[in-house]
C-alpha cells in the first residue's frame, strides 16, 4: 500500500522506537540523508517539541489506524514547521512495526503570520465550529462568510496587528506587543463584534459557534510553535464542549490532545483498513469576495453647543442661580469632571464678555512672592472680570491668607490709599470639599471662609451615565476636527464599554483615551480595541446588563462608617511603575521603561503649557534647549510606547500626575527615573546589571552611578 503513494513514511518499530524503512520524501521531509535514517531512534530524526514527541509516542501505542494532529518538528539550520500524519499497522515485516505517513501543512500565509511573531506578541487563532454544510451552495456560503469575518477583522484590529488569510474555518491574527488579559480582552471584543456584525449569517443565527485559541509567544519559543499552540489551544477549546470560548495554550495541552487521540474513534478505534483516508487541506478562495467592511456605527452626534443635557446632578442650574449673585463661588469635584465648564456657565451667565474669563492655575506659582505679585496685579485689573482660582489651596499659607484678606474686606492690599476691589467675580476651582482640606491642613480657615457660601459640587462622571456618551460624541468630534478627519462615530461595543467603564479619570481621561485611539488607528470609527476599553462587553454581541438590588434592599442596606483611601496622583504613579516592572519581569522583557517615563513627562509638560518651551522646561528644572534637543528621539520612541500594554497604565498615570501636580522642587524627570530605578532595585535581583540599565534606559556606568546616588541618599 505504501509503495503507492507518494508521501513521505516511515516504519517504525513500536516497542523500541527504532526506524525500520524510509522513502526518500521522508528525507528530504525532514532535512536529512535517506542512510541516516534506518535504524535510527525515531526521536533523533525527528526533532520534535517535547510536548509534540509526548503525542507522537503515544499514538505510537495505539492500534489500528491513527490520524496524528498537527506537530512542531525543528529541521536542520533551526527552522520550525508543522507536519501531521497517519499511522497505520505495517503491511510487511515486524508485527510491531507502523507505517507513519507524513506531510507538511504550514502554507505561504502561516509562514507569513509567524515569521512576524515576536517575544511579546500574541497568536490568536478564531475558528468557527458547529456548522452543517449541506450541499455545494451551503459551502460557498460557508466562503463568503468566512471571507466576510475576514473582512471585518481588518477592520476592527489595530493597524500594528496583523491578521492572515481564513484556511477552511480558521484565521490566525498576530497582536502586536500585547499579552496575558489584554490580548483576551481584545479577542472578547473581536467576538462581540463578528458576533453583531455577522447575526444575520445563516451558520451563525443556526448556533454556529466562534471561540479564540491564544498563545503568547515568549523569548525561548519560535514563531511557528507559537502559532501552533494557538491552534492546539482552539481544537481544544471547541472539543471541550460549551465551556471555554477564549482560551490560552497551557502547560497540560499536550496530555489533553493525547486523551482525545486515544478516545477519538469510540468503539471503531482499533479498525483497520488497507488504505489511509484521504486528507487534503481545503483553503478559502476569493477571500475578499462578498466583503462589506462598514461597521455597525452609531451616528455621531455633531454640532454639540454646550452640555445642556448633562446637568451634572443641579451643579449647571445652581451655577446659573448664582451667576447673578455678588459673592465668590467654589466649586468642587475630582479631577476632570468638567470644573472649568461650570466656571464657564457662571461667566457667560453673568453677562460678561467671553474674553473677560481669566483662569489662574495656582499650581504654577513656585514661590510666595511669585503668587501675591500675580494675584495683586491680576486683581487690580479685573473690573469686569471673571478671576477663576484653580487649585487655590495650592498656594503658600501667607499667600491665602492675603487673598482672603482682600475678598473679605473688598479692598486691595498694598495700595495707598486703601482702594476698593474692582467688580468682579470671583472663582475657586477645588478637587476635595473645603473641610477635607481644612482638615489636612491644605487650605486655611479665612480662605475656606471666603469661599464656603454657596459650594457647587460637580460630581464624577461615573455618577452621570446619562452623560458619558454626549461628552464622547462632543470629544470625538473635537479631536477629530483637530486632525481633520470626519468621525463616524463609536461602534455599538465600543458605546457599553464606555457606559460600563468608571473613568476615573473622568472627562479629561474621556479625552486622552479618545486621543490615544485617533493616534492608533486609521478608521474613521472607534472600537473597544481602540480605546482598550472591555468592561461589559459579551461574546454573544449584547450588552453586559450589572446586575441590580431590590429597591427595598438597597433602601434598608447599612452604611457603611469605612472611609476608602485615595491614593495621591504621585503614589499611583509610584504603584503603576512597580507593576510595569514587576509584569517586565515576569514575561522576560526588556523595554526601556525608564525612557519611557521622562518621555511621557517632557510631553505631558509640554501640553500643560500649550507647548510654551521656557515654562515646560522651568517645570521639568531644565533648559528650553535641552527639551529641543530630547524631542526627536521622544518621537522615535513613540511607536514602541504607543504599542506596548505594559505601558498604558503607567501613562495615562504620569500625564494625570503633571497635570494636577504644584511644580515640585525637584526635577520630575529625576523623581520619576528615582522610582524606576528603586524597583529594579527591589525586584529585579537576579537580572543582569546590563538589563537594568536598558530597563532604566541609560548606559550600565550611569546607572551603576544612578544607583549610588540613590542608596546614598
Amino acid at each position: 500500500m505504501r509503495e503507492r503513494l507518494d508521501e513521505a513514511w516511515l516504519s517504525i518499530d513500536a516497542v523500541n522506537g527504532d526506524i525500520i524503512d524510509a522513502n526518500s520524501p521522508a528525507a528530504r521531509l525532514l532535512g536529512v540523508e535517506l542512510s541516516q535514517l534506518q535504524g535510527q531512534a525515531w526521536p533523533r530524526v525527528i526533532h520534535c517539541r517535547k510536548e509534540c514527541e509526548l503525542i507522537l509516542a503515544q499514538a505510537l501505542q495505539l492500534d489500528g489506524h491513527v490520524k496524528i494532529p498537527s506537530f512542531v518538528i525543528n529541521l536542520p539550520g533551526g527552522r520550525d514547521t508543522i507536519l501531521a500524519g497517519l499511522l497505520s499497522p505495517c503491511s510487511v515485516g515486524a508485527t510491531t512495526a507502523r507505517d507513519l505517513f507524513l506531510w507538511e501543512l504550514t502554507g505561504d500565509t502561516q509562514f507569513s503570520l509567524a515569521a512576524a511573531l515576536s517575544p511579546g506578541d500574541t497568536a490568536a487563532v478564531l475558528g468557527l465550529d458547529r456548522v452543517s454544510l449541506d450541499g455545494a451552495a451551503a459551502t460557498d456560503e460557508f466562503v463568503r462568510l468566512m471571507s466576510a469575518m475576514y473582512a471585518s477583522l481588518r477592520g476592527i484590529l489595530r493597524k500594528r496587528d496583523e491578521v492572515a488569510l481564513p484556511l477552511a474555518s480558521a484565521i490566525a491574527i498576530r497582536l502586536d506587543q500585547t499579552l496575558g488579559e489584554a490580548a483576551q480582552d481584545i479577542c472578547l471584543a473581536l467576538l462581540s463584534h463578528l458576533r453583531r456584525e455577522h447575526a444575520d449569517a445563516g451558520f451563525i443565527a443556526a448556533g454556529g459557534r466562534l471561540s479564540i485559541g491564544l498563545a503568547n509567544r515568549s523569548a525561548g519559543c519560535s514563531g511557528v510553535a507559537t502559532l501552533w499552540a494557538a491552534s492546539t489551544s482552539l481544537t481544544l477549546a471547541q472539543y471541550s464542549g460549551e465551556g471555554e470560548i477564549i482560551r490560552f495554550a497551557g502547560a497540560r495541552d499536550s496530555a489533553l490532545v493525547g486523551g482525545r487521540l486515544a478516545s477519538s474513534g469510540g468503539i471503531y478505534a482499533s479498525a483497520r483498513s488497507d488504505d489511509p483516508p484521504e486528507v487534503r487541506e481545503a483553503p478559502l478562495e476569493n477571500p475578499t469576495a462578498s466583503v462589506s467592511t462598514a461597521p455597525p456605527v452609531a451616528p455621531i452626534e455633531k454640532g454639540i453647543d454646550g452640555y445642556v443635557v448633562d446637568n451634572m446632578e443641579g451643579a449647571v442650574d445652581q451655577a446659573i442661580f448664582l451667576a447673578g449673585l455678588d459673592l465668590p463661588v467654589a466649586i468642587i469635584g475630582e479631577a476632570g469632571t468638567g470644573k472649568m465648564y461650570v466656571a464657564q456657565v457662571i461667566h457667560d451667565e453673568s453677562g460678561t464678555a467671553g474674553e473677560m474669563l481669566v483662569s489662574i492655575n495656582c499650581r504654577d506659582f513656585r514661590s510666595r512672592k511669585a503668587a501675591q505679585a500675580r494675584i495683586a496685579r491680576e486683581l487690580a485689573d479685573a473690573e469686569g472680570r471673571t478671576l477663576v482660582f484653580k487649585s487655590p489651596h495650592l498656594l503658600h499659607e501667607d499667600a491665602q491668607q492675603k487673598l482672603a484678606r482682600q475678598i473679605a474686606s473688598r479692598t486691595l492690599a498694598d495700595v495707598t490709599p486703601p482702594t476698593a476691589m474692582p467688580r468682579v467675580k470671583l472663582i475657586a476651582l477645588f478637587p476635595e470639599s473645603l473641610e477635607a482640606l481644612l482638615r489636612r491642613g491644605e487650605l486655611t480657615q479665612s480662605l475656606a471662609s471666603a469661599f464656603a457660601g454657596y459650594p457647587i459640587r460637580v460630581p464624577p462622571i461615573r455618577d452621570r451615565k446619562q452623560a458619558v456618551l454626549r461628552w464622547a460624541h462632543k470629544i470625538l468630534g473635537q479631536e477629530g476636527a483637530l486632525r481633520d478627519r470626519d468621525m463616524k462615530g463609536f461602534t455599538p461595543d465600543a458605546e457599553q464599554a464606555m457606559l460600563q467603564y468608571d473613568w476615573p479619570g473622568n472627562i479629561s481621561e474621556m479625552r486622552q483615551c479618545i486621543q490615544d485611539a485617533l493616534d492608533k488607528t486609521p478608521k474613521d470609527w472607534l472600537t473597544p480595541v481602540d480605546l482598550g476599553l472591555f468592561k461589559g462587553i459579551s461574546v454573544q454581541g449584547a450588552p453586559l446588563v450589572p446586575e441590580t438590588q431590590p429597591f427595598l434592599t438597597a433602601a434598608l442596606a447599612p452604611e457603611s462608617d469605612e472611609t476608602t483611601y485615595t491614593p495621591t496622583a504621585l503614589e499611583a504613579v509610584h504603584v503603576a511603575l512597580g507593576e510595569a516592572v514587576h509584569s517586565l519581569l515576569s514575561l522576560e522583557m526588556v523595554k526601556p521603561l525608564g525612557a519611557w517615563a521622562q518621555d511621557d513627562i517632557v510631553l505631558a509638560a509640554l501640553d500643560r503649557y500649550r507647548g510654551d518651551l521656557p515654562r515646560a522646561a522651568e517645570f521639568l528644572h531644565t533648559r528650553a534647549r535641552n527639551i529641543s534637543r530630547w524631542l526627536p528621539k521622544i518621537k522615535d520612541r513613540e511607536e514602541e510606547r504607543n504599542n506596548s500594554s505594559v505601558w498604558q497604565t503607567p501613562r495615562r498615570l504620569l500625564w494625570e500626575w503633571v497635570r494636577v501636580t504644584a511644580p515640585p522642587e525637584v526635577s520630575p524627570l529625576s523623581l520619576v527615573g528615582d522610582t524606576v530605578l528603586a524597583q529594579l532595585f527591589e525586584q529585579a535581583g537576579s537580572l543582569s546589571t546590563a538589563s537594568k540599565a536598558r530597563i532604566l534606559g541609560v548606559s550600565a556606568p550611569t546607572y551603576h552611578k544612578r544607583l549610588r546616588e540613590v542608596l546614598a541618599s
